[in-house]
């Protein structure tokens, strides 16, 4: 068993500058930070810190510096994949300290933290908002898969391989979850699939496993599955999540807006 946090869509720009004009993310995530270091002890015990993506909103080496600084902070392990917001190469160069970062080609890597195996997958297509895992990434999560046998295996990505009904959000999903699902079907490994990418909390199935998506720490998208649904995004709810592994594992969201309380019923 082992129990990690699982952040999502950090978004960060340069200091002095606002994603998407509107929101101040660096003081977004020192806000989150802080509050988890306030709660820690509830979360406890943590093995490590799991980031699905979109630590960026610009791809700039300040984002990544301000994100390192804040995620260190938390004191655990950590594992990054990147999301479609992030730049490959500054990514890497930004994460280069981390044993699972590999040192060229896609930013596909294995690690083990206790008895769980986590194989971070990269979706990431520079140039647009969907995502793709390459037959490099098929092949290597295959082989991944066929040595877990029966053990506890996380697979993060930033793309989930589900449609959740946010019909601007479903248009620039995993391209190819089909690919996805056949190598799942051949597995006997007791699979957790973590997403990130449309700021909210969904929840579907992918070749027998489930898939959860993260909240994000930044902001929030609606479920509005209305044809015309205006594209955007709010303030809130933003959030984390926390997974369990093992037979009586559990995922569970933490929000991270302020609210008061708790009062005695």
């Amino acid at each position: 068993m082992a129990r990690f946090l699982q952040l999502s869509d950090l978004h960060l720009v340069p200091k002095g500058k606002l994603a998407s004009d509107v929101l101040d993310t660096g003081a977004i995530l020192t806000a989150a930070i802080d509050r988890l270091i306030e709660k820690k002890d509830h979360l406890a015990p943590l093995d490590a810190v799991l980031v699905t993506g979109d630590i960026s909103d610009d791809g700039s080496p300040e984002s990544y510096a301000l994100a390192r600084t804040q995620l260190e902070r938390v004191g655990l392990p950590l594992f990054v994949v990147p999301g479609n917001h992030d730049s490959r190469e500054p990514f890497r160069e930004a994460f280069s300290n981390l044993s699972s970062m590999p040192k060229e080609g896609f930013i596909d890597w294995a690690e083990t933290v206790e008895d769980t195996r986590i194989i971070g997958l990269d979706t990431l297509v520079e140039g647009q908002g969907a995502g793709l895992l390459r037959q490099e990434s098929l092949k290597f999560l295959a082989a991944e898969l066929s040595r877990a046998m029966n053990s506890a295996v996380i697979i993060m990505l930033h793309h989930p391989p589900i449609r959740t009904g946010i019909q601007f959000m479903d248009g620039i999903g995993l391209e190819n979850p089909d690919d996805f699902a056949q190598i799942l079907e051949q597995t006997n490994a007791d699979v957790s699939v973590l997403a990130g990418h449309v700021h909210g909390v969904h929840h579907g199935r992918i070749g027998g496993y489930s898939v959860l998506t993260a909240p994000a720490v930044c902001s929030g998208f609606v479920l509005d599955r209305r044809k015309h649904a205006p594209i955007g995004f709010f303030s809130g709810p933003t959030g984390c999540a926390v997974l369990e592994t093992g037979p009586q594992g559990n995922w569970s969201v933490v929000p991270l807006d302020p609210a008061e309380g708790p009062f005695p019923f």
